[in-house]
């Protein structure tokens, strides 16, 4: 069966994941399963536990997770809704996907789209990101079903290893969705570098050249892993720009792939993958790169 799992937040956090994962149940026409697991930290648990005792817990926290994901008018879309006691949610989540050879995980980040949280994805997500295994989807709390653009499904890409699993996992969810699919490619140099060495006019004609070779090289890479689809390059900032393509596209959500950074080589290193999915208005899709659809 191809199943995600999704983690289920009672303070609200997931309701956008939730919603997200019964709109691509709907968008499939029912090919995916969905199955909600909530995670109690055990210490709550515990304290609880000395005033209803354990299994009554288990049920109200199981019940208030169904409850939650009826607010979200999404409940009959999912299979089951399942309780899991741990000490680590992020853990308990990727135990769960594993146990049931899921497809992959679709949570909740802590940040709104128009929030200006500076915690933004949540420890849940952020630590899921750190050590992805699976085709990860990151959704705005605050995301409803018809915010999702009927555009084409865009996938962020260099031409390297990270990229690999994106470009494969994304097209398969393309044709899923009957969606066309879209690459994009951000270059740039350090804007330093530019004001010291190029005038105007030779500067717009360096950035010219820079996205022709990049086109060129991205075209070429993208076809040796067997993809002729239209790739949009841009130059400037990263982040911005992926975004700004994935506006215009009308994407209902937005794949890219991971450089699976360890946490020393994110203190130094911008993580590409996190970025967009802790400041994206629509669900950010990362894919590790050996994913295969």
């Amino acid at each position: 069966m191809n199943s995600w799992i999704v983690g289920v937040d009672l303070r609200h956090r997931s309701d956008g994941a939730v919603r997200f994962g019964a709109w691509l149940r709907a968008q499939t026409g029912g090919a995916i399963e969905l199955v909600g697991v909530h995670v109690a930290p055990t210490d709550v648990v515990d304290q609880l536990d000395q005033f209803e005792g354990r299994v009554r817990v288990r049920e109200r926290l199981k019940t208030e997770a169904e409850l939650a994901m009826d607010r979200a008018g999404v409940r009959d879309a999912y299979a089951e809704v399942e309780l899991i006691e741990a000490d680590e949610p992020a853990e308990a989540l990727a135990n769960a996907r594993a146990g049931r050879t899921a497809v992959g995980l679709i949570v909740g980040r802590k940040a709104a789209s128009d929030g200006r949280d500076l915690v933004r994805l949540g420890s849940v997500a952020r630590r899921l990101l750190q050590r992805l295994v699976v085709p990860t989807f990151v959704v705005p709390p605050d995301l409803a079903a018809d915010q999702l653009g009927s555009g084409p499904i865009v996938v962020a890409v260099t031409p390297a290893d990270a990229s690999a699993g994106a470009v494969e996992v994304g097209a398969a969810m393309a044709r899923a969705l009957g969606r066309p699919l879209v690459f994009v490619r951000v270059v740039s140099v350090p804007e330093e570098y530019t004001q010291i060495y190029w005038s105007t006019d030779a500067l717009a004609q360096f950035k010219g050249q820079t996205i022709a070779a990049a086109k060129d090289r991205s075209a070429e890479w993208l076809a040796d892993h067997g993809r002729s689809e239209p790739v949009v390059v841009r130059y400037g900032d990263t982040i911005t720009e992926i975004l700004a393509v994935a506006a215009e596209q009308g994407a209902p959500f937005l794949v890219c792939g991971s450089r699976l950074l360890s946490r020393v080589e994110r203190v130094i290193a911008l993580s590409t993958s996190s970025e967009l999915a802790a400041r994206a208005a629509i669900p950010v899709l990362v894919v590790p790169p050996d994913a295969r659809a």
